[in-house]
């Protein structure tokens, strides 16, 4: 697949002589004395397709750059490692780098005009302030280095952590419109996913204030499609209104299960409909049956959107990418297998199964990229959050399945995870495999705040499946890497916030033996998924044809109870089981246990 992609409307962006990333390039930089300029673009982005039918399809432009420059094109989602340390402030970026991958600075969307300037004015301090401009990314990559060795290990993880966390998010909710944060305004699935972690263990009504408020927002206001169903990126404007048009496979998954776990804590059915709607749009219009695999977004390159319900065709649909992404589709059979039983739709774990072997093959067989499409994987490499997603979803499929393969394959995949990313002095993952060959701000091997979170809950739940205490320990060193920085990351530190509550508490366990769809077993999972315990996992095993009866079986840590079949004697199991476990005799016995 083309690493250069361009808009999809007419354009001449592919008269610039565009170079892969790559050593080659940068010696090629090097050997001509001449400056880089970094093109990162992405193929759901409304300007980057805007600066290819305009600036980059303009002749003098191109004129100036194929002269004096070495030009590199990156695509956002493709080398999501490369935009995360030169992206200077949305898509389109325009970087100017040293011919060795130093930064020296850049702009995002520029208009004709005003690119020619800059391109002039560079030109100019490039020939004759050289060695000031090289000073200045030397001393900026110095910097990048002395900020990334700042998440090592801190000091223990405070009780008051989940609490801080909450306190922040609360501070950012828009009490107004619902959400978070002001224009423009961004979803933020992972910010909602705490809030209903806070309401379902807390039961505090401001949470469910803050919930109804939100999802009321987001449903009906105009970030969502009421045409084609799911939601599109972000709006202009805090009370959701005038929406960029584009929808991303990763916001639409964590959207769906957000809404789905509301409609359930809150018996709101309405959420219910939204979710489903959200999860039919990914099915029918992402999802390709022949990858298998979900297409990672649909661009906002056409006037489809701005058109009314009744004016839709399919015909005129914007193509979704023609690239899938190995963490998004992980993330997509995690939040497909929970929506099966949740929703009661067989056909939707069915889909989970099919495109996880196609991800565990592609990782068995050392061909696991973090792009692949019908022709098979990539040349990008896989990523860190790669590895941490495939992780969760096996985890997630050996719980919906009981298959024991999965188990095997999590316990593999955990290993080659360690193996390659974890920092054994620093406590965490970092997000790229060391490379000694490594160009500019990639020699900096960074840690993601969000994927770490992502990997410290598969871990934990990993150590609850196996009891092997390592998972544990790397869990604890990867949140304490995190204890002196998570604050500031605001409201976005949402999931270092669950995965600390999930560490402080033992896990309550409930595997629900039934039938998706079957009225009983629907009543358990809904009953199950209201426990208000923070370190909570559901389970699911098929029962048998002739079996009528859904059941529920409780575990905390190795204490199981025997099976019940209604969601109050389930409620009323669990709460005797962790008052139990909290008693001080239960203490004393764990101290002196006898032998």
């Amino acid at each position: 697949m083309s690493e250069f992609r361009y808009s999809p409307n007419p354009n001449r962006a592919q008269l610039v002589d565009w170079q892969p990333w790559e050593p080659a390039t940068f010696a090629k930089a090097q050997a001509e004395h001449k400056p880089v300029l970094l093109s990162i673009s992405a193929v759901w982005c409304y300007w980057c397709h805007v600066m290819d039918e305009t600036s980059y399809s303009d002749p003098e432009i191109q004129a100036l750059l194929n002269e004096n420059f070495v030009a590199i094109r990156v695509d956002n989602d493709h080398r999501p490692d490369i935009n995360s340390r030169y992206n200077v402030g949305g898509w389109p970026t325009t970087a100017f780098l040293t011919g060795h991958g130093g930064l020296i600075g850049g702009a995002t969307y520029l208009p004709p005009d005003q690119f020619i300037a800059m391109i002039a004015e560079f030109i100019d301090a490039y020939k004759n302030d050289r060695t000031t401009l090289y000073t200045q990314a030397r001393d900026l990559l110095t910097r990048r280095k002395e900020h990334a060795r700042r998440f090592a290990a801190g000091p223990e993880l405070e009780d008051t952590s989940v609490d801080r966390v909450s306190r922040v998010v609360a501070g950012a909710y828009d009490a107004l419109n619902g959400g978070f944060g002001s224009a423009p305004k961004f979803p933020n699935a992972y910010i909602v996913r705490l809030v209903n972690h806070l309401y379902r263990t807390s039961g505090e009504d401001f949470y469910a204030s803050m919930l109804t408020k939100t999802l009321d927002g987001m449903s009906e206001g105009l970030v969502a499609d009421g045409a084609d169903g799911g939601f599109f990126r972000h709006c202009a404007h805090a009370d959701w209104s005038e929406p960029q048009h584009e929808k991303l496979l990763e916001d639409n998954l964590g959207l769906a299960r957000e809404f789905l776990d509301a409609a359930i804590l809150l018996e709101r059915p309405r959420y219910r409909e939204t979710a489903k709607q959200t999860i039919d749009y990914v099915m029918e219009q992402l999802y390709d049956p022949d990858i298998p695999g979900f297409r990672g977004s649909q661009g906002a390159h056409s006037e489809y959107f701005t058109l009314g319900a009744e004016h839709r065709t399919k015909e005129a649909r914007p193509e979704p990418d023609p690239s899938c992404y190995a963490n998004s589709n992980a993330l997509a059979v995690t939040v497909f297998l929970d929506a099966a039983w949740k929703l009661g739709d067989p056909s939707l774990q069915t889909t989970a199964i099919q495109v996880l072997d196609k991800l565990d093959s592609m990782a068995q067989s050392s061909s696991f990229s973090h792009v692949y499409s019908e022709q098979g994987p990539s040349d990008a490499p896989a990523l860190f959050t790669d590895w941490a997603w495939l992780l969760t979803a096996l985890v997630q499929a050996h719980g919906n399945t009981s298959n024991e393969t999965y188990l095997e394959r999590a316990v593999e995949v955990a290993q080659v995870m360690v193996d390659r990313f974890f920092d054994q002095e620093g406590g965490g993952f970092f997000d790229i495999e060391e490379d000694p060959d490594a160009i500019g701000h990639l020699q900096v091997r960074e840690k993601t705040l969000a994927d770490n979170m992502t990997a410290a809950q598969a871990l934990l739940r990993l150590y609850q499946t196996t009891r092997n205490v390592d998972y544990r320990q790397i869990t604890e060193a990867t949140l304490s890497a995190f204890t002196e920085t998570f604050r500031e990351h605001g409201e976005f530190a949402a999931d270092f916030g669950i995965a600390a509550h999930m560490f402080q508490n033992n896990m309550v366990e409930v595997t629900i033996e039934g039938r998706p769809g079957d009225p009983g077993c629907l009543d358990l999972m809904a009953a199950a998924a209201r426990l208000p315990y923070p370190n909570l996992e559901i389970k699911t095993v098929t029962a048998a044809d002739d079996d009528t009866t859904a059941r529920a079986h409780v575990c905390l840590d190795t204490v199981c109870l025997p099976p019940v079949d209604s969601p109050q004697e389930l409620a009323e199991a669990v709460a005797g089981l962790t008052k139990q476990q909290e008693s001080p005799y239960q203490d004393i016995f764990q101290v002196f246990p006898g032998n």
